[in-house]
C-alpha cells in the first residue's frame, strides 16, 4: 500500500459531533467545502452499532450476487421504474473503462423509502430481510440528517432553510441503498470498472473492506485512493448539496479503479444515498447563490435532476477539471 497515491482525508468524530462539539462541526464544514469527502468515525459514538449492522450485509450481498444471471435478471432495474431505485443492474450496462467502454460491476438497488411509494415493488428475494433493512436505513438517515443540520448551522442558514428540511423522513424521496460487486478481471486485463462521476444526491454513506475507491484531488489534479479505515464510514457530498448551497459545498468526483497496471480484484461495497425530496427545487438557498459554480440556466426538481443525470451516466464519464 505504500506505493499507492493515498488521499489524506479529515476524520469527523460522530460522537463529538452529535454532542455539539464546535471544533468537530468546523472540521465537518471544512471537509465538505474543500474535499467533498471525509471519514465518519463511529468508534466512540452511540451510533457505533451501524457498523455491525452493515457488516452483516456483506455476506448477504455475496449471497445475492452468487445467484445465476438468469435469476438476477428477473429483477432487472430498467424494468422496475424510471428512477432506478429497485432491482438488479448487470455488469456492462453503464459507461466504464473496461474494453469497449463499459462498466465492470453489478449492483442491487433497494429503495430507501419503499413504504412511501406504493409503486415500488418489494422484491421477493429481499422479503426476509425487509425489516432488518428498514431499521438500518432509518438509522443511517438519522446520522446523515445530523450532518445536514450541522452543515446548515455552519452556513448560517435560517431555520426554515435548514438542509434537513429538504430531506424529511415522512416525505417521498428517491433515497436508495446499493449493494455493489466489482467483478474480478481476467489476468492481464486492466481497466476502470466504474467511470468517474459525482453522486446524484445529497450525501452518500459508503462502506468497503478493500481499496479501489479513488477521488480526484482538485489541488494536485491527481487520482488518489481512499483506503478503508477501521470503525469509519466514508461520506461523499453529492450534486444535490452543491446545487442547494450554490457551490459552497463540493460534490466529490470519484471512481473505482485497480492499482495501475493490475487487474481489478473481486470487491464488494455497500452505500446509502440520501437524496432531496421528489419535488424539492434544486437551486441555491437564499444568501448562497454567489459561490463559484452556482450559476445555472436551468432549475430542476430533485426528481428531474436524477432523470437528467441518469442519461449522462449511460452516455459517458465526467471529465476531471
Amino acid at each position: 500500500m505504500d506505493s499507492l497515491p493515498v488521499a489524506h482525508l479529515l476524520t469527523i468524530d460522530a460522537g463529538r459531533l452529535k454532542n455539539g462539539d464546535p471544533e468537530e462541526a468546523t472540521k465537518l464544514f471544512r471537509a465538505a467545502k474543500e474535499d467533498g469527502v471525509f471519514y465518519l468515525d463511529f468508534q466512540h459514538s452511540s451510533d457505533a452499532n451501524v457498523l455491525s449492522d452493515v457488516d452483516g450485509l456483506f455476506a448477504f450481498a455475496e449471497e445475492l450476487f452468487n445467484l445465476s444471471e438468469e435469476e438476477k435478471l428477473q429483477y432487472d432495474i430498467d424494468n422496475l421504474g424510471e428512477l432506478k431505485l429497485n432491482g438488479y443492474k448487470p455488469v456492462g450496462r453503464n459507461h466504464g473503462g473496461i474494453g469497449g467502454a463499459s462498466d465492470g460491476f453489478e449492483s442491487f438497488a433497494i429503495p430507501g423509502k419503499r413504504s412511501l411509494d406504493p409503486s415500488l415493488v418489494q422484491l421477493p428475494l429481499l422479503a426476509n430481510k425487509f425489516t432488518t433493512l428498514t431499521g438500518i436505513f432509518t438509522h443511517i438517515r438519522q446520522i446523515l440528517l445530523l450532518l445536514l443540520r450541522s452543515l446548515s448551522a455552519s452556513l448560517n442558514l435560517p431555520a426554515d432553510a435548514d438542509l434537513s428540511n429538504f430531506h424529511r423522513v415522512d416525505v417521498s424521496s428517491p433515497d436508495v441503498f446499493r449493494l455493489l460487486h466489482y467483478t474480478e478481471q481476467p489476468t492481464g486485463e486492466t481497466g476502470i470498472p466504474q467511470a468517474a462521476h459525482t453522486d446524484l444526491g445529497s450525501l452518500t454513506m459508503l462502506f468497503a473492506r478493500s481499496p479501489g475507491l479513488q477521488i480526484h484531488n482538485p489541488r494536485n489534479k491527481q487520482w488518489e485512493y481512499i483506503l478503508p479505515k477501521s470503525g469509519c464510514a466514508i461520506i461523499n457530498v453529492g450534486d444535490g448539496l452543491t446545487m442547494l448551497t450554490g457551490g459552497s459545498l463540493r460534490s466529490c468526483l470519484h471512481r473505482v479503479s485497480p492499482r495501475e497496471g493490475q487487474a481489478m480484484q473481486d470487491r464488494y461495497s455497500i452505500a446509502y444515498l440520501l437524496r432531496a425530496e421528489d419535488d424539492a427545487v434544486m437551486k441555491p438557498l437564499p444568501g448562497l447563490g454567489g459561490a463559484k459554480g452556482s450559476r445555472r440556466a436551468d432549475v430542476y426538481s430533485s426528481r428531474e435532476w436524477l432523470m437528467k443525470k441518469f442519461g449522462m451516466i449511460r452516455k459517458g464519464p465526467i471529465e476531471a477539471q
